[in-house]
């Protein structure tokens, strides 16, 4: 049985997902949501499977559902400046709410977050992370998780690497204008990864690249270029990531600018992963090589299969706590890079995620 739901934003981004919803049997899409109402409106009447949902747009989240009190579902896909208000007032509303990242642009908005969920637990509060659902993510995280893979993680690697051209807007993205957004919007593709695996680390040190290109529209503001850190699990177990996505060059090609080229070293066993690929070696052998779909270009596949998790977590209960979990821990790391390199200290995950959970 399918689960109403209340779609907010009508940008191309959006609408893209929309349609998925729509054409998809998990949610049903009962009213849209945007500031521009009549824009809106001309956009899902050139939209085939959302011609119907053009006389109903409205102008908030409270209107919608006032309108449509059957819906339990808010879909957010708008600026990340926007995010936190809007989450709230789902959750106000007694809505599931899945916001595509990054849920909150700095700790008090999500401590404000964290403060209105915990009003009301039982409503799932997610940040979407469509690159952890793909063939190869899943593939690499059962080697990670397994005795039969690399069993305990002794140390590994990620880089992203990618020169990546910021739309230009009026007003500006939050990508190029908000700090600390590489980490919260790319590294969060390839490290949600990471915590889905492995869970959080125990410390981070990490450094922000504040590179400055016209071309791409990077304007030299902190943390929204690249970044470099190294994650220290228990047992002093380090784990090192590298990215940019204001490159000089697209050296690895789209899959791994997204997705990362990944070396993880274990007890049992090593990951080789370059997007789609991933081989694992023991004993100074390939034992399983394989070519899997990696995330696709317009991401629509990768957004079906997170879907569908969140539909099964609402539904059945499937994954609901880990699914919630690693997408709001996938926040805190990123939140961590960002204060280790402003401050240039180690932080401890532990006491920054006492303090944004409001504990």
């Amino acid at each position: 049985m399918s689960i109403s739901s209340i779609h907010v934003g009508c940008g191309d981004f959006s609408l893209q997902r929309l349609d998925l919803l729509i054409t998809g049997n998990e949610f049903e899409p009962v009213a849209c949501v945007d500031i521009s109402k009549e824009k809106a409106k001309s956009k899902l009447l050139s939209l085939k499977s959302a011609k119907n949902l053009a006389n109903e747009v409205y102008t908030s989240i409270t209107e919608a559902k006032d309108k449509h009190k059957d819906a339990k579902v808010c879909f957010i896909f708008v600026s990340s400046l926007e995010h936190t208000k809007l989450i709230i007032e789902s959750l106000k509303l007694g809505m599931h709410t899945f916001c595509v990242k990054a849920v909150a642009c700095n700790q008090k908005e999500f401590k404000s977050l964290m403060k209105e969920h915990s009003s009301n637990p039982n409503l799932m509060l997610v940040q979407g992370l469509n690159n952890q659902w793909n063939e190869a993510a899943l593939k690499m995280r059962e080697w990670m998780q397994s005795e039969k893979g690399i069993g305990k993680m002794l140390g590994g690697e990620c880089v992203c690497w990618g020169r990546q051209k910021i739309k230009k807007t009026v007003p500006p993205q939050a990508d190029t204008t908000a700090e600390g957004m590489f980490f919260h919007t790319m590294a969060c593709h390839q490290l949600s990864q990471l915590v889905a695996a492995k869970g959080l680390p125990d410390y981070v040190t990490a450094y922000a690249q504040n590179r400055a290109d016209e071309e791409l529209d990077y304007r030299g503001v902190f943390g929204t270029s690249g970044g470099q850190c190294i994650f220290e699990y228990s047992g002093g177990i380090p784990f090192s990531y590298i990215g940019t996505r204001a490159a000089h060059g697209n050296l690895f090609g789209f899959a791994s600018r997204w997705s990362g080229q990944w070396i993880i070293h274990g007890e049992n066993g090593d990951i080789r992963r370059q997007g789609g690929r991933l081989t694992l070696y023991k004993k100074g052998e390939s034992v399983e090589d394989y070519y899997l779909k990696d995330l696709g270009t317009n991401l629509i596949e990768d957004e079906k299969v997170q879907f569908k998790a969140f539909y099964e977590a609402l539904h059945s209960g499937k994954n609901r706590h880990s699914l919630q979990q690693s997408s709001l821990d996938t926040w805190i790391l990123m939140e961590a890079c960002n204060v280790s390199a402003k401050t240039k200290e180690k932080v401890s995950i532990k006491k920054l995620k006492e303090h944004c959970f409001n504990k």
